[in-house]
Order: C-alpha cells, then sequence, then structure tokens
C-alpha cells in the first residue's frame, strides 16, 4: 500500500510552475461563472481524545489550500463547507447566488469516509443534468481511490475523479476542464469531453473510470505519481480561503452569504498553517514519508510571517498551529525560519507578542536542536508535540530514551514552551513494570514529573498507506468484526482498539483508558495547582481540567467499545483488504481502431497497484 516515489530528478515540478498555471487558469477562466463547493468531510463519531474540542476549533488548511487555489485560478464562487461545523449539510440542495453548484470537491480522511460516502450518494441522486463534477481528494482518495467509485455496489454512486496529490494536481486539472467548458456546458461536461478525447492522461495523480467501461470491465485509470511543489511559498494567498466558508448552522442548505470575515474568529480560533512536509524517519506504521516521496519541503520564515500577520490583523486571530511532519527535520531550514519569525514585528510589537503557535516533531530531533529553542520561543512557539511513540525504544527506535526527554522537557518548561508528548501503546508493552520503563503508566507518569503539559495515547492501528499495513493484516492481529458487526473505519482512529493479539483485546482498550487517566486526575491538577511551573502555571492547570472533562466523555466511549469486545465473538482477519477495481495507466487500455470499437479486446491488462 506504500506510495512508490518517482525518479529521483523528476520529483518536483519546476520552480513557480504553480503560480504560472494558476495565473493560465485564471486567464482562461475569465468571463465564466463556475460556482463550486468544497466539502470536508466529518464524523463526529471520532470526538473523543485526544481531538475533542480541537476539532471544532480549527478550519483545516487543506481545504482552505483548495479554496485558495479555486478562487486565485479565477473561480470565485466557491463555498467552503466544514462538516464539524454544518453537519446536515446536503449537496443536492445546495445554491450559490440561486445557481447549483458545478463542482462538489470532497476531502477527506479515512476515519470520515462513511460521510464522503454519504455526500456522493446525495449528491448522485439529483438529476443528471443538474449533478455535479465530484472530485474526492485527501487521504481516503491517495491511498483508496477505488473505494470512491460505485458505491455500496452501484454504478450510478460513484465519483468521477479521485484526486490522489495535493493543490498542483487540482490546478493541473482545472486547466484541461477549462479549455473545455470555455465553448459551453458544464463542468462535468467538460470533464466527459476531456476523457473521452484522452485529455486528462498527462495529468499526474488522478484516477477515474475509462469512458467506455467495457474496455477494461473492472479496472480503473491511474494517470501515476505527482510531482511535488518544492517551495511552500507558491501556494496562493491564505486569507482568500477565509473568504469562502460557511456559517456554522444545522441545516441542509446553504446560507445566501459565507461567514462574515469579521466573524470567523469566533469558530476558527486556532488556524492550522503549512510549515514543513516530510520526515527523515520510516517508522512501518507511518505513510507520511512516501507520500512525500522521501523529501523535505518548507515554507519561508518571511513568507510565514507574513501568512500570520495578515489573519493576526485581519481576522483577530493569534493561536496557529504548524502542521509539520517533523519540524527539526532539517537544522538549517528550523533557524532559516524560527529567525524571520522572531525578528518580524508590527505596532511597535515582535510577532510572539501578538501571536502564539505550535508545531510536531520527533524526540530525537528536538532534543539534538536543543539550543535552539530559545530562538523559537522567540519566534513564538508556545508548544511542541513530540512523537515520542515509546520511551524504550521497542516499536520503533527514533533516537528516543527517557534521559534526553526528561533533558528536553525540563528545558522547554523553563523558557516556557509545553512539552505535548505523543504515545502509541502496543502488544509488548505492558500497563504496569517493575524496575524499568516499559510499563505504559510507568511512561506516563515520567514524562508528567519530566514537565509533560498533555498525552496523546494511541494504540497501534493498521495505517493505510505504509509500508507494515499488509503485514499487520497478515499477522492475524487485526479485528474484522466484533459481535458480528464489521469495523467501521471511523474505528480506525487509533483510539479505538482494532489491531491485537492480545486474546483479550477488551483489556488493551481499558489499559488506554488507564493511561489517560494517569495523566488527567485530579492528583495532577492539585498538584499543578499546589506545585505551579513557573512559566506554563496556566496551560498546565488549564489543560488538566480540559482534560478531565473530556476523558469523562472518552471513557463512556471506550468502555462500550470494550464491553462489545468483552461480549463478543470477535473475528479477526488473516489478510489485508483488496481493492474493489484494478488500477491500471492509460497506455495498458486497449486502444480503439479508426472506426471507433475497440481493438486488441483479448489483450491482457497489466495490474498497477499504488
Amino acid at each position: 500500500m506504500e506510495l512508490p516515489r518517482r525518479p529521483r530528478d523528476d520529483i518536483f515540478t519546476p520552480a513557480g510552475e504553480f503560480r504560472a498555471l494558476r495565473a493560465r487558469v485564471r486567464q482562461m477562466a475569465t468571463g465564466l461563472d463556475i460556482p463550486s463547493v468544497i466539502v470536508y468531510a466529518f464524523d463526529s463519531r471520532t470526538r473523543i481524545l485526544p481531538f475533542l474540542f480541537a476539532d471544532k476549533m480549527m478550519a483545516p488548511a487543506g481545504v482552505r489550500l483548495i479554496g485558495s487555489t479555486l478562487c486565485d485560478c479565477g473561480l470565485t464562487q466557491n463555498r467552503i463547507v466544514l462538516q464539524q461545523w454544518t453537519p446536515n449539510f446536503r449537496p443536492s440542495l445546495a445554491k450559490i447566488g440561486g445557481r447549483v453548484p458545478e463542482m462538489l470537491l470532497i476531502s477527506s480522511m479515512q476515519i470520515h469516509a462513511e460521510k464522503a460516502c454519504e455526500l456522493i450518494e446525495d449528491a448522485c441522486a439529483m438529476p443528471l443534468s443538474d449533478r455535479p463534477l465530484i472530485l474526492v481528494g485527501g487521504p481516503k482518495a491517495i491511498y483508496e481511490p477505488w473505494d470512491v467509485f460505485a458505491i455500496g455496489g452501484a454504478p450510478s454512486v460513484s465519483a468521477d475523479i479521485a484526486v490522489r496529490g495535493e493543490a498542483f494536481v487540482l490546478a493541473q486539472l482545472l486547466e484541461v476542464l477549462m479549455d473545455y467548458r470555455k465553448s459551453g456546458g458544464t463542468m462535468r461536461q467538460a470533464f466527459e469531453h476531456a476523457r473521452r478525447d484522452e485529455a486528462l492522461e498527462d495529468v499526474l495523480g488522478l484516477v477515474y473510470q475509462p469512458e467506455d467501461p467495457t474496455r477494461a470491465p473492472g479496472c480503473l485509470v491511474d494517470t501515476g505519481i505527482q510531482r511535488l511543489v518544492d517551495d511552500l511559498d507558491e501556494h496562493p494567498p491564505i486569507l482568500k480561503g477565509f473568504h469562502q466558508l460557511e456559517t456554522p448552522h444545522r441545516h441542509a442548505t446553504l446560507r445566501s452569504k459565507p461567514l462574515e470575515i469579521n466573524r470567523v474568529h469566533r469558530y476558527a480560533r486556532i488556524v492550522p498553517l503549512e510549515m514543513t512536509k516530510g520526515c527523515k524517519f520510516h517508522c512501518h506504521f507511518c505513510p507520511i514519508p512516501a507520500f512525500n516521496q522521501r523529501t523535505f519541503r518548507t515554507k519561508s520564515g518571511n513568507h510565514l510571517a507574513d501568512e500570520m500577520q495578515e489573519i493576526s490583523q485581519n481576522l483577530g486571530i493569534r493561536h496557529f498551529f504548524g502542521t509539520c511532519d517533523n519540524f527539526f527535520n532539517d537544522r538549517q531550514r528550523a533557524i532559516d525560519v524560527l529567525t524571520p519569525l522572531s525578528e518580524r514585528a508590527w505596532n511597535n510589537k515582535r510577532l510572539k507578542n501578538h501571536v502564539r503557535w505550535g508545531t510536531e516533531s520527533t524526540q530525537y530531533d528536538a532534543h539534538k536542536n536543543l539550543d535552539l529553542m530559545i530562538l523559537a520561543r522567540r519566534s513564538g512557539m508556545r508548544a511542541l508535540w513530540f512523537g515520542v511513540e515509546d520511551l524504550t525504544g521497542n516499536l520503533v527506535k527514533k533516537g528516543q530514551d527517557p534521559d534526553s526527554a526528561r533533558e528536553l522537557f525540563q528545558e522547554l518548561d523553563h523558557i516556557g514552551v509545553c512539552p505535548m508528548p505523543m504515545m502509541v501503546h502496543h502488544d509488548n508493552q505492558p500497563l504496569l513494570s517493575r524496575g524499568d520503563l516499559s510499563g505504559l503508566i510507568n511512561q506516563v507518569v515520567f514524562l508528567r514529573k519530566a514537565g509533560a503539559i498533555s498525552m496523546q495515547i494511541t494504540s497501534l492501528t493498521p495505517s493505510v498507506g505504509s509500508r507494515g499495513y499488509e503485514e499487520t493484516f497478515e499477522s492475524g492481529c487485526v479485528i474484522e468484526r466484533v459481535g458480528g458487526t464489521r469495523v467501521k473505519e471511523y474505528q480506525i482512529d487509533g483510539n479505538h482498539v482494532v489491531a491485537t493479539n492480545s486474546p483479550s483485546p477488551w483489556t488493551v482498550q481499558m489499559r488506554l483508558l488507564a493511561g489517560y487517566a494517569a495523566f488527567y486526575n485530579p492528583i495532577n491538577f492539585l498538584d499543578g495547582c499546589i506545585r505551579p511551573r513557573k512559566r506554563l502555571f496556566l496551560a498546565d492547570v488549564g489543560i488538566q481540567a480540559v482534560g478531565m472533562y473530556a476523558l469523562a466523555k472518552t471513557a463512556v466511549k471506550f468502555m462500550l467499545w470494550a464491553g462489545k469486545m468483552w461480549w463478543g465473538p470477535v473475528k479477526r482477519s488473516t489478510e489485508s483488504p483488496k481493492p474493489s477495481w484494478r488500477l491500471i495507466s492509460p497506455d495498458e487500455l486497449p486502444k480503439r481502431d479508426a472506426s471507433g470499437d475497440q481493438a486488441d479486446a483479448a489483450a491482457p491488462i497489466k495490474v498497477r497497484f499504488a
């Protein structure tokens, strides 16, 4: 399931091409009015620790980037719908300026896939003349594109295109479609004409059905692995996405106008920003390095400072989360980002007095760059999330160890940056241990004493797109059914135990709960009040209070799932899920002869799995 890598000299797009591409599409879109709806699919059943509360306080970076890309391409009649804000939205009832949208763009993670499929099904129920062009992107489409076609076995319930790449792929697709759309019709008709003329084959990163399914029964056309935009500064202006947000409500339709820009801060209290992409580690349970084709990309410090300043001044938002895979992955690039942020000032105040931001790093790289933490604090950093996974390295070795964790956390506490460790519980880890730190609770207590402000604990789960995905299934530890009911996709979130060799999987679920309870509890709350941390007192007691409340809500769901596994029966899978469609390259489609009939129908079709 791990994505392949392009040749080393063909990974990136030419410098400046993303900007030039948007300019070309913008020129083609002149005079055209093409309304579009962008939906972030969200399943409310995933609202448990560690995501509770934060999930509704953010407008995700991915859909905002898509909205900004469309707008910068000249397609300005867009609306961004976040299902965590507007859960009852139905595409079939959507209208923008009194018109039915010509495009429906859905972004979905695997855990939200059921909601994405419901959106597709609703759109496909519309009359064919009104049905929008349906594009699906995000992790679900990247790693399992076949799941958005013929949903539930119904050929008529399908997305038109699965986009297996970033915003650049969408812009390339728009350039092709706009060439057809400018002569009339709708975007869906433009897609059908482009597919018929085989004009989509050069756009890398697309999956779609052949125009004539009989040419390759049971197959989807896969145009190949995307090229990446190396310089993240080439992304479109960030504020354009905020102007397209749908006002939070519980109706199925869209409001006549988007959320007023001066009210965005009431709902989006934290803004995710892309800072870096990529990680040098290659953990068997993580798909991130392969998706980034073993590269590491960043935005410049000046560009990030501009974005933070724009958002702070125009929206009144001061909290940011850097969606990094490993911020301190490259020391020099970290310096190049932190230095301009620490020097930026407006209204006679440094950026750190206007905004606060946090991001992610491995414990090993953060400790190796311990001398940069003062600079990070001066740049406005207030929190750092660490993929510690397992302090003993029994799960994966990334240079983590207890002594360096203690030194790092104590230094962060001293300068005023919140250490936020993230743990992964696995079968070889006991709940408690004697004489060492192998036990889950032992590590939680150790990190708390070392200075941790928050705690995330997830179970080891088969992650689609990772190199260990098939192995996890083939080992026979993945739970397929509980009590006769198939495990849902929303439960593959790391919080529900769905992969364990334990003969009593319900006990593993309860161990997760015990680990959280060892961190978020009244004793730690009182300890934070009686022996306050010098610079992190408010963050410490505040997160403890919120964590205890979230734990109470989470405990109910944890115990319900544990109870179902205890009651059973539990059936495990012995093989990884197989694609419901075969992926073939455009070159492997049987060609037509001059009369338009299929030629070489009996020729074998080479199968290419992603």
